[in-house]
Order: structure tokens, then C-alpha cells, then sequence
């Protein structure tokens, strides 16, 4: 015989598993810690490609003034100032992303307890089947 309860809870469990919450339920085994220093590190690896290659992009947009003033360029004030706004980019995207993904991941486990809510829901599905079906008198798998 069909349930139509347990229809809907593997239907539920289904859609959260293909559609709904799909990247979040793949991200589930990560403790708090991890999730958030591989998503910041993953953040800062990204700003710093950034930052280089707009530094490339500015060095050759302005390429024919560099090479007029190449003796009276001062390198140390320009390696400086670069590498302050580095670390200054890295600072706030490091800040930021922290709270993001802090946030994110406490969304994210009150997502998990609903779905694990479900499976524990199906799981007392089948547990009541298998006592139903240890009665002598009846037939059954």
C-alpha cells in the first residue's frame, strides 16, 4: 500500500537533493572553521590575481610616461604604495568574507537540519514497515 506521507517526504528529499539545496548540501561535512578559511582563502587568491593584473593593465595604459621617466621614478615610494593597497584590499576582503561566509554557513545549517529532519522523518517510515512486516501472521518483504 502506498502512503502518500512518505510520497511527499522522498518527494521533498528529492528536490532538496537535485534542485533546491544542492551546493549546500555538498558543503555539508565541513566544520565551521574550514568552511570559512577555504572560502577567505579562495577570496584573497582571487583579489590578489585581480590586483596584479590591474597593476599590469595600468603599467601598460601608461607605459610611454614610465619609460620617459624611468631614471626619475621613485621605486621604493611606488613598491610601497602597491604593496599597502595589497594589503590593505586583502585586509577588508579577508573581513568581509569572514562575515559572509560566517553568516552563510549558520543559513546553511539550518537548511541541513531541515533536511535532515526529513531523512529522520523517511527513516521512521521504514523502521514502522519493518515492524509491521515482522508479524508472523502477515506476508511481507
Amino acid at each position: 500500500m502506498v502512503n502518500e506521507e512518505k510520497i511527499k517526504i522522498m518527494t521533498g528529499i528529492a528536490l532538496d537533493e537535485s534542485k533546491r539545496y544542492k551546493e549546500e548540501i555538498a558543503e555539508a561535512g565541513y566544520f565551521k572553521g574550514d568552511y570559512i578559511r577555504s572560502h577567505v582563502t579562495s577570496a584573497i587568491w582571487n583579489i590578489t590575481i585581480a590586483y596584479f593584473l590591474v597593476i599590469v593593465l595600468i603599467v601598460l595604459y601608461r607605459a610611454d610616461y614610465i619609460l620617459v621617466n624611468i631614471t626619475k621614478l621613485s621605486y621604493p615610494m611606488l613598491i610601497g604604495a602597491g604593496l599597502g593597497f595589497y594589503f590593505l584590499f586583502c585586509l577588508i576582503t579577508g573581513l568581509l568574507s569572514t562575515y559572509y561566509y560566517s553568516v552563510k554557513y549558520n543559513e546553511n545549517m539550518i537548511i541541513l537540519k531541515e533536511y535532515n529532519h526529513k531523512l529522520k522523518q523517511l527513516k521512521e517510515f521504514y523502521s514502522e514497515a519493518r515492524e509491521e512486516t515482522k508479524d508472523d501472521t502477515t506476508t511481507g518483504i
